[in-house]
């Protein structure tokens, strides 16, 4: 297994046309927009590739059937990344059952085992009703986008404001806080992946579909589309997606491994 160098990340674009989940944090790296590594069997002719984007979860395509490759696979997670990752957990995810199958074998060892993620596709229509009837910003508060001044208070938005991630987000504020914040840390591939938070005393109130809404609507238009997903006890999650306009999908099988598990 070989890394490859940022310029060369092209080549291994078609092994992930037909994705039908992760589209934006895949090609987020694929288009360098985002940090990451790409790691494949042969750097000029590339079949089979593992993807791992900086700070979240690993990718894996192309020929299962590579023995080499699967086995310098099991090699490079568990014996370079994971030990010295700052979190020993590995959430790797797969785009055919025969990938997954392959990884049941060859992980089987480690104690890996296999969860399920919620994945939803966006429907235009949908949103669309949901604005005619959406909740309106509360008295007093006011949508903002994360920029240069709100990233000097905040230091964690600074990764926000880098044009060349095309990264971008909104955050409601009451007064100087920051109430809910909605924003994409990964663009690619024709799409935004949607990341919410709010702060945990102001939860419940429905201020969350605020934000989201108006940062739906910039994807709207910029051309991209949103792209939700989450784990299934996040049921305010799911239920937040259902109501801007988004389906849920078949579930996206993982394999994840926490050390000591």
């Amino acid at each position: 297994m070989k890394q490859m160098s940022a310029h060369e990340f092209g080549k291994v674009i078609p092994l992930f046309h037909h994705i039908d989940h992760s589209i934006a944090i895949v090609y987020s790296v694929l288009e360098r927009n985002s940090p990451g590594r790409v790691f494949v069997d042969d750097l000029s002719h590339p079949c089979s590739v593992f993807l791992f984007p900086e700070g979240t979860y690993f990718y894996v395509a192309g020929n299962e059937k590579d023995e080499s490759f699967c086995q310098s696979l099991s090699h490079l997670l568990f014996d370079e990344i994971l030990p010295n990752a700052s979190e020993k957990e590995m959430v790797l995810f797969a785009f055919s059952s025969a990938w997954r199958d392959r990884l049941d074998t060859l992980l089987m060892e480690k104690r890996v085992i296999r969860i399920h993620r919620k994945v939803f596709d966006f429907s235009a229509e949908k949103f669309a009703a949901y604005c005619k009837k959406r909740v309106d910003i509360p008295e007093g508060m006011y949508l903002r986008l994360i920029d240069a001044e709100l990233a000097e208070r905040n230091s964690q938005s600074w990764s926000m404001i880098d044009p060349a991630s095309r990264r971008f987000g909104y955050c409601l504020m009451n007064g100087e806080d920051v109430v809910s914040e909605c924003s994409s840390i990964y663009v690619g591939g024709g799409e935004a992946e949607i990341d919410i938070h709010t702060a945990e005393e102001y939860r419940g109130r429905g201020y969350a579909q605020v934000v989201a809404s108006a940062f739906i609507q910039a994807c709207q238009q910029k051309g991209l589309k949103p792209n939700w997903a989450c784990w299934p006890e996040r049921q305010a999650s799911i239920a937040l997606a259902k109501k801007l306009g988004f389906e849920e999908k078949a579930d996206v099988p993982v394999h994840l491994w926490v050390e000591g598990m």
